[in-house]
């Protein structure tokens, strides 16, 4: 289920996305993120081209869903 990155920006420190875009080299862009929650996880995709071919150098985090959230 694709969620919207503003529901769970605030629960990720911002300095991630920073040294993730320095070791890959990817630039990221708040407006083509894609947040999705499945299989007990909240992965945050650099794209939606990344998400859509499952390409783990577009995948920015992938948190356990109640580590992130919990209950």
């Amino acid at each position: 289920m694709e969620i919207d990155f503003d529901d769970i920006r605030h629960l990720i420190p911002p300095f991630v996305f920073n040294e993730y875009g320095q070791l890959t080299g990817n630039f990221v862009r708040r407006d083509n993120i894609v947040c999705v929650r499945e299989g007990g996880r909240i992965q945050v995709w650099l794209n939606r081209a990344s998400y859509d071919a499952r390409d783990t150098d577009g995948l920015i985090v992938n948190y356990d869903e109640r580590r992130l959230i919990p209950e």
